[in-house]
């Protein structure tokens, strides 16, 4: 997988957030984004028109997964030529454990990360964080199985894991069980492991657990050694998104040119069409693209999952947001309209041609 070169000049940072946090004492931020006084009230209000005179020539964005989807949107505006087109000449992308610090302290100008612990951060830290736009907005829910197992019975007395407990995939695969006539407390023995996906994938395969939570590009990984997906869901929540801090106070002209070019290459890689050119591009960029990764493209990349527009419903993230409440991964009272900006994704979305989603109106109810 592609690493970024300057991924440990960012590891420092985590240092100076914890004593951020810590001086703040979790105290509310002063709000703004799309509930303050100032932003658009109607479509009418919104200048879709951005001026590259304006624009920050050269980006820093990080990334906290090294798997291609997320790093294609912004590969692909450059490729394209997009972001010159808004007046944004160079794209430095940096892949690094966890964004957030250097997001705060300024050493990039936009996160791509998950929007519950982004939302946390700008509660806590009380600083200008704001969250822009959805990445994924679709969220598979899948529990992958070895082989011999083919049904809801035959899971009976195995070992199964969501990763660790109190996690969302620890939630999600206690929902998938649920939902399939599974006890996750007494059918089955449920254990908490560290490690991402492809963790997962390899418990199951090497038998370690019977089965895992595991994500769309799995399957044909996991068939070609006689497991299977037993059960699947894609459910509908704001799970990934771009955020950004001192840009939208310096630069304002910079985020919507950022995402506007971001959005026209997320219009280009929906269309199936280009399934080869993007995943060659890909691979020319040295990600590593097996078979399988390259049989999911349309499964990853599809409107239900990865979000075209970078919108969302208002009732998909209250929902999503009371959920990660519930698990203590978001402060209690926590009002997530107070750390969204939503101009710099409407102005995008209105350039482009797109609806906005949310609406202003739906934002201000």
């Amino acid at each position: 997988m592609r690493r970024s070169k300057r991924l440990l000049a960012f590891l420092g940072v985590g240092a100076a957030l914890a004593t951020m946090l810590t001086a703040c004492g979790g105290g509310e931020s002063s709000g703004g984004g799309g509930t303050s006084a100032a932003s658009p009230t109607s479509e009418a209000d919104i200048n879709a028109t951005i001026d590259p005179a304006k624009v920050k020539k050269s980006i820093v964005v990080a990334v906290d997964n090294p798997y291609y989807l997320f790093h294609h949107d912004v590969l692909v505006a450059q490729d394209k030529g997009y972001f010159k087109e808004v007046g944004i000449d160079n794209v430095e992308i940096v892949t690094v454990e966890d964004p957030l610090p250097a997001l705060i302290g300024g050493s990039v100008d936009f996160a791509l990360y998950d929007t519950d612990t982004t939302i946390a951060a700008a509660k806590k830290s009380n600083s200008d964080l704001r969250y822009l736009s959805v990445y994924l907005g679709g969220e598979a829910n899948i529990l992958g199985v070895r082989k011999g197992i083919n049904s809801a019975e035959d899971l009976k007395g195995k070992t199964i894991t969501g990763g660790q407990f109190g996690s969302r995939n620890d939630f999600l695969i206690r929902k998938l069980l649920t939902d399939n006539g599974i006890n996750p407390d007494t059918d089955v023995n449920l254990v908490s492991t560290g490690g991402q996906s492809n963790e997962r994938l390899q418990s199951v395969i090497a038998g370690t657990v019977d089965g895992a939570s595991l994500q769309l590009r799995h399957r044909s990984l996991l068939e070609a050694e006689g497991g299977k997906f037993l059960f699947q869901e894609l459910g509908r929540a704001p799970q990934n998104g771009w955020s950004a801090n001192k840009i939208l106070t310096e630069s304002p002209e910079t985020a919507a040119a950022f995402l506007t070019a971001t959005l026209k290459a997320r219009q280009f890689i929906t269309d199936d069409k280009n399934k080869d050119e993007v995943l060659d591009l890909m691979a020319s960029k040295d990600f590593d693209l097996p078979q399988p990764y390259r049989d999911a493209y349309a499964a990853e990349q599809s409107p239900d999952y990865h979000t075209a527009d970078g919108g969302f419903d208002v009732a998909d993230m209250d929902r999503f947001i009371n959920e990660q409440i519930e698990l203590k991964v978001i402060p209690p009272g926590t009002n997530w309209r107070e750390y969204v900006d939503l101009v710099p994704l409407w102005r995008a979305q209105k350039a482009l041609g797109l609806p906005l989603r949310p609406t202003p109106a739906a934002m201000a109810q």
